[in-house]
C-alpha cells in the first residue's frame, strides 16, 4: 500500500522579528506626536495618505520602507519566487486609541505587510493555533487574527484551523498574502497603538501582452 499525503494550498505567513529597533519604533512614534497632519485623532486608510511620501524627509519611513522589502523577499524565497519584477507600494498606519479595533476585512493587493513599533507586550506566545487551548471569542489585547480564506471553512468538522491569532510586540513584521480576511480586536491600553502596513502589489517582469488604458 502507497500513502501520500497533499497539504494543498497553504497559506504561507512569514514573521520576521527585528532587533535593535527601540530607537526606530521612539522615532515612529514621535512621527505621528510633531506632524500636523497626524493631529486630532488621525488614523487612515491606504487611500488617504502613502506615508512613502515622507520617506525623504524622515529617515525613520525610509528605514521601515527597507525593513518591508527585505520582509518581502523573504516571502517570495519561501514562495519559491525569484522576486523578479517591480512592485508597487503603499504604506498606512494603524494609530489607534483605546477602544478601537479594526474589523474584518482583506486588502486589495497582492501581498500585506504588517510592523508594530507600539503595542502591549503580550503574557501569551506570538502564534497560537485554535488546538493550543484558544476560545476563539476570548478578544485579547489588540490581537491580530487571520481567518481561513477557505469558504465556510469553520464549518468543517475534519478541519479545526480555520483561524490563527497573533499576539504582536514591538518589532514583530508579518508578511502574509493579501487575500486573506483578517481583523484587529480592541486597543485595551491607555495610549495610541502604532502599527504599519504595507501593501505590495507585484508587477512581474516578462509574459504580460497586457494593455493598460486609463479610464475616464
Amino acid at each position: 500500500m502507497e500513502v501520500k499525503d497533499y497539504a494543498l494550498f497553504p497559506t504561507r505567513l512569514v514573521t520576521i522579528e527585528f532587533v535593535d529597533v527601540d530607537a526606530l519604533n521612539d522615532e515612529l512614534c514621535c512621527l505621528f506626536e510633531r506632524r500636523v497632519e497626524f493631529a486630532d485623532g488621525f488614523n487612515m486608510h491606504p487611500d488617504a495618505l502613502n506615508l512613502l511620501s515622507l520617506a525623504d524627509a524622515e529617515p525613520a519611513v525610509a528605514r521601515l520602507r527597507d525593513m518591508f522589502i527585505a520582509g518581502l523577499n523573504r516571502w517570495l524565497e519561501a514562495e519559491g519566487l525569484d522576486g523578479q519584477g517591480a512592485v508597487d507600494l503603499v504604506l498606512f498606519s494603524n494609530y489607534a486609541a483605546k477602544g478601537e479595533f479594526t474589523t474584518v476585512h482583506n486588502h486589495n493587493a497582492d501581498l500585506v505587510g504588517v510592523y508594530y513599533a507600539r503595542v502591549a507586550r503580550p503574557d501569551r506566545p506570538t502564534i497560537l493555533h485554535p488546538g493550543d487551548g484558544d476560545d476563539y471569542f476570548e478578544a485579547g489585547n489588540g490581537v491580530l487574527v487571520l481567518h481561513d480564506p477557505r469558504f465556510n471553512a469553520n464549518l468543517s468538522a475534519a478541519g479545526g484551523r480555520d483561524y490563527l491569532k497573533i499576539f504582536p510586540h514591538p518589532g514583530l513584521m508579518l508578511i502574509f498574502p493579501a487575500y486573506v480576511w483578517h481583523s484587529v480586536t480592541p486597543n485595551l491600553g491607555e495610549h495610541r497603538r502604532l502599527s504599519f502596513s504595507m501593501n505590495f502589489t507585484l508587477r512581474r517582469s516578462g509574459g504580460d501582452s497586457a494593455v493598460r488604458y486609463q479610464l475616464g
